[in-house]
């Protein structure tokens, strides 16, 4: 980083916001236009230090032409940085934020990334992730695992222009606007506490409900972790998605398959093909009027959308211009289950202990130990 902008930072954030570790988290992928405003007010440089404007501003729109655009003013940057006084917040999407943001022209549009200390990130992270009513034990659970899974996949992005997304595909970010009192307590309790494995960060894999074991990483997704192996989970049977059903029409399915590459033609049969030892199908078989074709029960998942079809732990009752389908549990099944960590935490078990039931063999520790 240049010494200009290495102290411009110094200047305008205190001390303690940066002594930590800094996560790069994809708010914005391909838009076509962002708007930036602070009450406080805000710098823009580019990445070599050179300063947009001599003197704060409050609020910028953020367009490409050749290069960036800033409030209808052609700068030919390709990125900018937006940093705010001393104290301030950046509002995106009515979203509130601390850290940097940059914003960066891409082929398909404006990439926006909010750099921000791993423990302000968690304020945004844990309550968008857990009910902040919750057992303060099970909020320390979700304190760990996300600053875990955060730092593992920084880790692994070196090189890359983010750490991870903003979305269920990564960790559920809502910036300051969520912050609670009893997640930041948690957050605050456990402080620089990760999980390792043979001295290295743990992949911390979570979801809502198991409704049955949990998952192998090794044959959801090719992932032989000895710590992801699948671990009993009986405990959930008060979350809303332990059991459900959903009514999907023969339309919406064939318009997900197309989403997913496949424009077939008319729908003949749905029909579960493999299933995991935990239950959760793998693949499905689908007959049209083309041929067969074999789906991941996952991808097919993720192209109906996550609430359509919270799991993959499913049956197909009836099927026709309308396929019925009954269900349990919401999300991979992979790792820890968070409605089983609320009951293990209201039956008095400590954070480590939950912990250490559903990641078999890692260890919690401070990450200044393995750094």
């Amino acid at each position: 980083m240049p010494a200009a902008l290495t102290a411009l930072l110094l200047f305008f954030f205190p001390t303690p916001a940066w002594a930590g570790e800094t996560i790069r988290v994809a708010l914005l992928e391909n838009a076509a236009r962002v708007v930036v405003t602070s009450s406080e007010g805000f710098f823009i440089k580019t990445p070599s230090g050179e300063r947009f404007s001599d003197h704060p501003i409050t609020s910028a729109e953020i367009k490409i032409q050749k290069g960036l655009v800033v409030n209808l003013k052609e700068t030919l940057a390709q990125e900018l940085l937006f940093l705010p006084r001393r104290g301030g917040k950046l509002i995106i999407q009515h979203q509130m934020y601390d850290g940097i943001i940059r914003v960066k022209k891409r082929p398909g549009g404006l990439l926006v990334v909010n750099e921000i200390d791993i423990e302000r990130y968690l304020q945004g992270v844990v309550p968008a992730e857990m009910p902040p009513d919750w057992e303060l034990e099970a909020l320390k659970v979700q304190a760990v695992i996300s600053r875990t899974y955060a730092l593992y996949q920084r880790e692994n992005q070196k090189g890359k222009e983010y750490d991870l997304v903003n979305s269920v595909l990564g960790q559920v970010y809502q910036g300051e606007s969520v912050q609670d009192r009893r997640t930041s307590m948690a957050i605050a309790q456990t402080k620089g506490q990760v999980l390792t494995y043979d001295g290295a960060l743990a992949l911390t894999f979570f979801h809502s409900t198991s409704a049955g074991p949990t998952e192998d990483a090794s044959e959801r997704w090719n992932i032989p972790l000895p710590y992801l192996k699948g671990v009993s989970c009986p405990l959930d049977r008060d979350s809303p998605y332990h059991d459900w059903k959903r009514t999907i029409s023969l339309d919406d399915l064939e318009a997900a398959l197309g989403k997913m590459g496949y424009p077939i033609g008319a729908i003949a049969t749905l029909t579960p093909l493999q299933w995991s030892r935990a239950g959760r199908l793998l693949t499905v078989r689908i007959l049209y009027s083309g041929g067969e074709l074999i789906v991941k029960a996952e991808d097919l998942r993720k192209a109906l959308g996550y609430k359509v079809l919270p799991s993959t732990h499913f049956t197909i009752d009836s099927f026709g211009r309308e396929v019925q389908i009954r269900g349990m549990g919401y999300g991979h099944g992979v790792g820890l289950c968070q409605w089983g960590a609320k009951v293990m935490a209201e039956s008095g078990l400590n954070f480590d202990e939950i912990l250490l039931y559903y990641y078999p063999g890692v260890r919690l520790q401070s990450y200044e130990e393995i750094k």
